[in-house]
C-alpha cells in the first residue's frame, strides 16, 4: 500500500528576527516578491532596504515609481532619506550629495498618451544606464506596469538574465505569478511569496526550483495576510516570515 509522503514542517520566524539575523543580500543578486495587492509588498521591500548594507563603491539603490501618488512610498523614502528625482541620470544635489538611495518618480500630466511615452523614455534610460554602469540595485515595485504599460520587458529581462555579472541587482514585485516569466523564479536569489486565494497561482509557485513543489504549495496555502514564504536559492533556506 502506497503511503503519502510526509512533508517537513517549515520554520516560522518573526519579521524582526528575519531582518536582523536571516536577511543576507549581496550586490547583484535578484529578489522577487509575489503577492496580491494590500499584502504588504511595499512595506517589506523598504524594510529589507533599511536592513541592507551596501559596501563602499556600490551605488545607492534606485526605486522606480510609476504611480502619480503613493503616500506609503512617499513616507518611506522620506524616512529613509532617499532623494526623489524626476529624470535620470540624476543631477548631483549640493543639499544631498550622497543620498542613501533614489526614488525615480517622473511627473504626471494625467494625459495617458503623453505620460506613457515620457515615463517609458525616463525609465528605459534609467534601466539601461544602471545596467551599463553596474554595481547598483534597481527596485521595480510595479513590474507589470513597466512591462505591459511601458513596454520595458526586454530591459527588465536583460537585467534579470545578465545583470548579476554587472553587479546590478533587480528587485521586482508583482501581484500574480502569471504576470511575470519563469526567469523571475530562475534568476532570483531571494523569493518572497504571499498568500494568494487562487489555486492556479499557488500551483505555479511549485515551479520554484530547488525545493519540493508540494511543500511550497502547501506552505503558500497556509500563509496569513502579511506573512511571507521566503526562499533563498544558494543554500536552499525556506522559512515563513510572520507578520509581526
Amino acid at each position: 500500500m502506497k503511503q503519502d509522503v510526509v512533508l517537513p514542517r517549515v520554520k516560522h520566524i518573526s519579521r524582526k528576527d528575519f531582518l536582523e539575523s536571516h536577511w543576507r543580500y549581496k550586490p547583484g543578486q535578484h529578489v522577487t516578491f509575489i503577492a496580491p495587492t494590500q499584502n504588504g509588498k511595499t512595506t517589506m521591500i523598504f524594510d529589507l532596504l533599511a536592513h541592507t548594507t551596501f559596501p563602499k563603491g556600490v551605488h545607492p539603490p534606485i526605486v522606480l515609481v510609476i504611480k502619480p501618488k503613493d503616500p506609503l512610498v512617499a513616507k518611506k523614502i522620506k524616512a529613509m532619506k532617499y532623494r526623489k528625482v524626476q529624470s535620470w541620470p540624476a543631477v548631483k544635489s549640493p543639499w544631498n550629495p550622497n543620498p542613501a538611495g533614489y526614488a525615480l518618480w517622473p511627473k504626471h500630466t494625467f494625459d495617458p498618451d503623453v505620460d506613457d511615452e515620457m515615463h517609458k523614455r525616463i525609465m528605459r534610460t534609467a534601466l539601461r544606464h544602471t545596467y551599463k554602469k553596474g554595481n547598483t540595485t534597481i527596485v521595480a515595485d510595479e513590474t507589470y506596469g513597466l512591462v505591459e504599460d511601458l513596454g520595458l520587458g526586454k530591459d527588465i529581462t536583460r537585467i534579470h538574465t545578465r545583470g548579476a555579472a554587472m553587479g546590478t541587482g533587480l528587485w521586482i514585485a508583482t501581484q500574480k505569478p502569471t504576470h511575470i516569466g519563469r526567469w523571475a523564479y530562475g534568476q532570483a536569489e531571494h523569493l518572497f511569496v504571499g498568500f494568494d486565494p487562487d489555486q492556479q497561482s499557488r500551483e505555479r509557485f511549485g515551479e520554484i526550483g530547488g525545493v519540493d513543489p508540494k511543500l511550497v504549495q502547501r506552505e503558500a496555502a497556509l500563509l496569513k495576510k502579511f506573512e511571507w514564504l521566503y526562499f533563498r536559492r544558494t543554500d536552499r533556506v525556506l522559512c515563513v516570515i510572520e507578520s509581526e
